[in-house]
């Protein structure tokens, strides 16, 4: 219930992108358009105000001739539109006019966020490799955005005006050299592309065309000729900061010594780059801050599986495209995958916090770890080699706690340690075979003994992947191959085989051995070793899309000291097929129909995972777009419910999700999801997600998203029981029950842009969830459905302080046991205000300020108004924050 209910927003997003992301997608390898623009030396200045009033303007070379893109494929745009180039020792400029004599469509927004205004785009390929670009773009108001790849992390120094007249609207661009990277070539010639969007009529207009069915990107672009440079600037930036900062510290429980309401606090960071060459750069910080992002939602977890939580902060968002490896998607079902770099477990919050918790009455845990240095070597050669290389320091955490005694102690939580990841491409036959390699590593110093029980010393990964194109960009074939190694103390290798990722201990698996690779559970090792492999055939352009996935990973395989994958010890095979539509008919103007089925074993030949998807998505004629979701999945053998105890059976399922979207081009914009998931034992799961987005002024956007969920499973784990007399379950009581959930959230965010370098954003999510217990039982027998309720089908349950005391068999041998009551009521909220100012060119101001507010209680049912007065009772946890940076380049 839970597994399908998750994937639903999955293949919601992942299955669009057949039909919406293709056409700007990163490419290469098909037949390059023949459409040449020139640049122009600079004889004069230019003031950079939006004007196009210089005369060197007039002297440049115009490119126009755009085509439609949509929304009538292939004819000649509506509205006229014409850039020319200049260039100088420094800088390219870009100049552009836009006609349109009717409403220019202008926004205030932050950098690089959708205005949802017209927009000019400028996409370079500097190395003219048919597979990378870097983007710039401007709308009417001045409003910038950039992004390398398609990563809109990356914010290079450059400058634009806009200005709206009574033709349409101009724009000028200086972009410096010194913020892209290109070959050594005095005769530069690099691809161009320019789209142009024009919000009101929803019409994209490009200058190198290709069709929405076509897989797109640089191999698509056209060209820009006559740069000629003697050199490349050099370019090296310094970018100190000084941060101050106050919060409160402790439990703030009565009593506890070490609760202080506030704790102020000032420190100092230093963010650095230069490019080592003309296409390498290298960025590092010491002591870095990361307080200006935003705060994670909140969210009730009640699987054995970490959750999953998008990397923000700015140093490891930026290139971490450079290091993606055994990810290649597909088109529904793609939450699998070998994601052997997962930046955030770098700094990440302690892992030996309970070892505090353990030896103190009070402790103090520090949030998060401390990252002393990091640095990355980025870029891509002129020679088809992309090169990615990381690496990172993080410190010793110790958490302070107070003893029964009175006694102030310190205890270790987070050793000193060591990341590092190196990543590897390299582009043959014009980028249509690209051959890459990775490897990780991570290191501790485990001198204290506590922690070295607990962690493993050091862990390895190294992998190989290829990816190959063919019938320009049409097919595609991804392979991908890994190892992995972790090494430690016993205790913590136990600790590794016992991870809901494998659970090796497992008493029914079937005989193995250990060899080079971990396949048996051992506990006396002091290793675990093993591989992954994962490949996807693919027809991803065109109107007939089809691929064919296959994956499997060893019961030994281990990334999670610096990957993120929640389970190994299975095989894999997916298979899609469907049709896309892009031209407009009277009922949609595109529309995607894709069906699905795919099948997972684990290594014991046990059918873990099947089902059959279908998905269809249409953008109406009115700009709405419509999504819907169905799935089927019979009962299948599930190896984890019992966390570490004999396979069982788990129900059918059957889902279906429906989501309907509004013109984002209106002041008022809405978008509701529903789904709704029944399995073949009564279990359910309903949610509604309605978002109304309105945005009353040119600068301000509001949005509201509520959330609802209501769902009831029938197979919950509870808690584990020793007790020999249950032979068939190898002397364990696996102990489960129904549980009723309810949860209610309200995610809200205001933004306010007053100048296209000063903006104020704020984030807020308050949520109320309730769980309610009943029906404790058990399974029959392993590897059925059937479950024996104590009280009505086995034993005798009753009421105890505390909980329940269950008699398993009644009147036989097994001994009566105790546990606690697990009913829960979580409230939370947790917000962040944020005001960005860019005071000066890559100089930037932050005053952030962030909230949090906890509270838990036993209770069970859901009681909105009893909830939410009970959240607002909570004492808040507030945070302030500023921080200044200041940029220091050439």
């Amino acid at each position: 219930m839970q597994r399908i209910h998750a994937l639903v927003p999955l293949l919601l997003a992942s299955a669009a992108g057949p039909a919406l992301a293709q056409a700007g997608a990163a490419a290469a390898g098909a037949a390059q358009s023949a459409r040449v623009a020139v640049a122009a030396r600079l004889t004069g200045p230019i003031q950079l105000d939006g004007r196009l009033d210089e005369v060197a303007w007039s002297a440049a070379p115009v490119a126009g001739g755009f085509i439609q893109q949509q929304p009538d494929e292939g004819k000649p745009p509506a509205l006229g539109t014409e850039v020319r180039f200049l260039y100088d020792d420094d800088a390219l400029y870009v100049g552009a006019r836009m006609y349109d004599s009717r409403r220019v469509t202008s926004r205030l927004a932050r950098r690089d966020q959708d205005a949802s205004s017209d927009l000019l785009t400028v996409d370079l390929d500097t190395f003219h490799d048919r597979l990378h670009r870097v983007t710039f773009t401007v709308n009417p108001a001045g409003v910038r955005g950039d992004a390398l790849d398609g990563d809109a992390s990356w914010d290079p120094v450059w400058a634009a005006a806009a200005r709206v007249d009574s033709l349409g609207w101009t724009a000028e661009l200086r972009i410096p050299f010194s913020q892209l990277h290109f070959s050594r070539d005095a005769h530069q010639v690099w691809g161009l592309e320019l789209t142009r969007l024009t919000q009101r009529t929803h019409e994209t207009d490009l200058w190198s065309f290709f069709s929405r069915s076509a897989y797109g990107g640089p191999a698509f672009f056209g060209v820009l000729e006559g740069l000629r440079l003697a050199h490349r600037p050099a370019h090296g930036e310094l970018m100190p900061y000084a941060v101050g900062q106050s919060r409160p510290v402790g439990s703030g429980v009565p009593g506890d010594p070490l609760s202080r309401p506030h704790q102020l606090g000032v420190r100092a960071g230093l963010d650095a780059r230069y490019d080592v060459s003309s296409s390498l750069a290298l960025t590092a910080t010491v002591n870095p801050d990361f307080g200006q992002v935003e705060v994670d939602p909140a969210v009730v977890n009640l699987t054995a599986y970490e959750t999953y939580f998008q990397e923000k902060r700015p140093f490891f968002v930026e290139g971490s495209n450079l290091f993606s490896f055994g990810t290649p998607g597909c088109n529904i079902n793609c939450g699998l995958g070998m994601d052997l770099f997962y930046s955030r477990r770098i700094g990440r919050a302690p892992q030996g916090a309970e070892l505090a918790y353990a030896a103190g009455e009070f402790a103090q845990v520090p949030d998060n770890g401390t990252i002393l240095g990091a640095a990355k070597l980025t870029g891509r050669t002129e020679h088809g080699t992309s090169i990615g290389i990381l690496d990172a320091v993080t410190g010793r955490q110790t958490a302070e706690i107070v003893t029964t005694a009175g006694r102030r102690l310190g205890q270790p939580v987070e050793p000193l340690a060591n990341a590092f990841v190196a990543r590897v491409n390299k582009e043959y036959r014009g980028g249509d075979m690209v051959i890459g390699g990775i490897a990780t590593s991570s290191w501790r110093d485990l001198t204290d003994p506590g922690l070295a029980r607990l962690l493993d010393r050091d862990a390895e990964t190294a992998g190989v992947d290829a990816q190959f194109w063919w019938g320009k960009r049409t097919y595609s074939l991804y392979l991908a191959l890994s190892g992995s190694h972790a090494g430690g103390d016993t205790a913590a290798i136990g600790l590794l085989q016992r991870s809901s990722a494998r659970y090796l201990q497992r008493p029914d698996r079937a005989p193995a051995s250990n060899g080079l690779f971990t396949n048996a559970y051992d506990p006396a090792a002091t290793a675990l070793a093993g591989y992954g492999f994962i490949s996807r055939l693919a027809k991803p352009a065109g109107d007939w899309l089809w691929d064919l996935n296959a994956a499997s990973f060893s019961p030994g395989f281990e990334a999670g000291d610096l990957g993120f994958i929640r389970q190994v010890d299975w095989r894999w095979l997916n298979g899609t097929f469907g049709r896309q539509w892009t031209r407009p008919t009277a009922w949609y103007r595109a529309l995607t129909v894709i069906a699905g089925a795919e099948q997972k074993w684990n290594y014991d030949g046990d059918r873990n995972q099947g089902d059959v998807t279908g998905f269809a998505q249409a953008q109406l004629p009115n700009y709405w777009q419509a999504t819907v979701v169905v799935e089927d999945a019979p009962s299948y053998l599930d190896d984890r419910l019992t966390r570490g105890g004999p396979v069982v059976r788990r129900p059918g399922v059957r889902v279906i999700g429906p989501q309907l979207s509004t013109d984002s081009r209106e002041p008022v914009v809405a978008e509701a999801s529903v789904t709704y998931v029944r399995d073949d034992e009564g279990g359910y799961d309903v949610s509604f997600s309605p978002t109304l987005t309105f945005k009353p002024a040119p600068n301000v956007s509001l949005t509201a998203g509520p959330g609802w969920e209501r769902s009831r499973t029938t197979d919950q784990y509870v808690t584990t029981v020793t007790d020999p007399t249950d032979v068939a379950f190898f002397g364990r009581r696996y102990v489960f029950s129904h549980i009723d959930q309810t949860t209610v959230s309200m995610t809200t965010r205001a933004d306010v842009t007053f100048t296209p370098s000063l903006s104020l954003q704020l984030y807020a999510q308050p949520l109320l969830a309730s769980g309610h217990y009943y029906d404790f039982q058990e399974f029959a027998r392993p590897r059925v459905e059937q479950k024996l309720v104590y009280g009505r089908d086995v034993g005798t349950i009753a009421p105890a302080p505390g909980g329940y005391r269950i008699d398993p068999d009644g009147a036989g041998p097994a001994v009566p046991f105790t546990i606690g009551n697990p009913d829960f009521n979580f409230r939370s909220l947790r917000g962040t205000g944020v005001l960005r100012w860019e005071w000066r060119p890559g100089s930037t101001a932050y005053l952030v300020w962030t909230q949090t507010r906890t509270d838990v209680a036993a209770l069970g049912d859901f009681d909105f108004g009893r909830d939410r007065a009970a959240l607002f009772a909570t004492h808040p946890q507030n945070v302030f924050l500023l921080k200044i940076s200041y940029w220091l380049g050439r």
